[in-house]
């Protein structure tokens, strides 16, 4: 039997506030673990992301953001 290896989060890149940063104000497509948001990114911070989706505020944890792509 051999082992099978399974992609764990410490091997993804992170998603950082400065990573973040050229996508303020654009819209963007965010994905985490339980949902995938499409809005406006308003702001981040070294611990969060802003965004609006569709008139309201969303704030998300940036260790729970697994990718960010604009739109």
């Amino acid at each position: 039997m051999s082992a099978t290896l399974i992609p764990s989060v410490i091997d993804r890149p992170a998603v950082t506030a400065g990573v973040l940063r050229p996508l303020l104000g654009g819209r963007v497509v965010v994905r985490t673990a339980s949902a995938l948001w499409r809005g406006t990114l308003l702001s981040c911070v070294k611990d969060s992301a802003w965004l609006v989706v569709d008139d309201e505020d969303v704030v998300l944890p940036l260790n729970d953001l697994l990718s960010v792509q604009p739109t």
